[in-house]
C-alpha cells in the first residue's frame, strides 16, 4: 500500500496559489511598464513633430525676411498677424507669410498660398512686429507664434505646446 501512495506526483494547492500569484505579479509588472513605455513614445513623438514644424517654419521665415529688399506689412512701429516681403526676384513679389485655418502658409508673387505646416498641428498667435527704427538703415522683424500638436483623442500624453520667438534683419 505504501508504493500507491508514493507513485502520486502533482503539485499541492498551496504551491499552485503561490506561482499563480508570482506569474500575476510579474505580469502586472511587466504590462505596467510596457505602457509607460508606450505612453512615453506617444508624448516624444508629439514634442518632435511640434519642434519640428517651428523650427522649419521659422527658418523659412528667417530666410526669406533676410533674402528680402524691404518689409510691406507690418509698416514700421507696428505689429501684424501678416507679414509681407518685397524680393530681389520680381516674380516672387510680394511674399506673403500668414495664417489660415490654423496652419501657416506661404504666398509668393501671384501664386496660390501653399501650407508650410502638416495637419497634425496647428499655429496660432501669429505676431509679426516691425521693431526698425526710422533714423535706421537695418529693418528688424520680430516674429512670434504657438505650435500647437492637433489632440484628437483627448489623452494627456499627446497634449503638447511651444510658443516659437525669433527675429531677422533684412541685408
Amino acid at each position: 500500500m505504501s508504493t500507491l501512495f508514493r507513485s502520486k506526483k502533482g503539485f499541492t494547492l498551496v504551491e499552485m496559489v503561490l506561482y499563480v500569484s508570482l506569474c500575476s505579479i510579474i505580469l502586472l509588472a511587466l504590462s505596467t511598464f510596457l505602457s509607460y513605455l508606450l505612453a512615453s513614445r506617444v508624448r516624444s513623438q508629439s514634442i518632435s513633430e511640434v519642434n519640428q514644424q517651428g523650427f522649419q517654419v521659422m527658418h523659412m521665415m528667417t530666410q526669406t525676411i533676410r533674402n528680402g529688399r524691404s518689409i510691406t506689412t507690418p509698416s514700421l512701429g507696428t505689429a501684424s498677424s501678416t507679414l509681407s516681403i518685397i524680393t530681389a526676384n520680381a516674380l516672387l513679389n510680394p511674399t506673403v507669410f500668414t495664417t489660415a485655418s490654423g496652419t501657416m502658409k506661404i504666398k509668393e508673387g501671384s501664386s496660390s498660398y501653399v501650407p508650410l505646416t502638416n495637419k497634425r498641428v496647428t499655429v496660432s498667435n501669429v505676431l509679426f512686429e516691425n521693431v526698425s527704427s526710422a533714423s535706421s538703415t537695418e529693418k528688424i522683424i520680430r516674429i512670434s507664434f504657438t505650435v500647437d500638436y492637433l489632440n484628437l483623442s483627448g489623452r494627456s500624453e499627446y497634449s503638447y505646446t511651444k510658443t516659437f520667438k525669433g527675429s531677422a534683419t533684412l541685408r
